[in-house]
């Protein structure tokens, strides 16, 4: 019983310790700080920063990556890719490549370049993560550019 009551106030006590710092954060226009726009250097606020996050680079990422090949091997299917940096900034790149055959199996290719500068371009050959039999076809299904490290 007496265990049971102290399960209980610990629960409570983080529990209002969330509810406080959840109400504890600056509001926009209450004098905290905004993040700035990094080409700009001005404050962004509201919608202005939420777009900036969602998409990073001008443009979409998949643009710059093309296949340059499509392969089955003895063992795992593999993609070939090239992939420029069409902007003007230093950016790594993480590309996901879906490779199938028309029995509906697939695996996925994975290629990270870690800094590409703007104009550069990359070539790779790529294999998939299982084996897929049969003949293939190769579709980028994702591809995104995250700032360098």
């Amino acid at each position: 019983m007496m265990r049971s009551r102290v399960w209980l106030a610990g629960l409570l006590a983080g529990i209002a310790g969330l509810l406080g710092a959840c109400g504890s954060g600056a509001e926009a226009g209450d004098g905290g700080t905004e993040p700035a726009d990094p080409t700009t250097g001005q404050q962004v606020t509201g919608e202005q920063a939420t777009s900036a996050a969602e998409a990073p680079g001008e443009g979409d990422a998949a643009q710059d990556v093309k296949i340059t090949s499509c392969e089955q091997t003895g063992y795992v299917p593999r993609a070939g890719l090239e992939v420029t940096n069409s902007t003007a900034e230093l950016y790594r790149y993480a590309v996901t490549v879906t490779i199938s055959n028309p029995n509906g199996e697939s695996t996925e290719a994975y290629f990270v370049e870690g800094k590409l500068r703007p104009g550069q371009t990359v070539t790779e050959t790529i294999p998939g993560s299982t084996p897929v039999p049969g003949e293939v076809s190769c579709e980028v299904s994702e591809a995104k550019r995250l700032p360098p490290q």
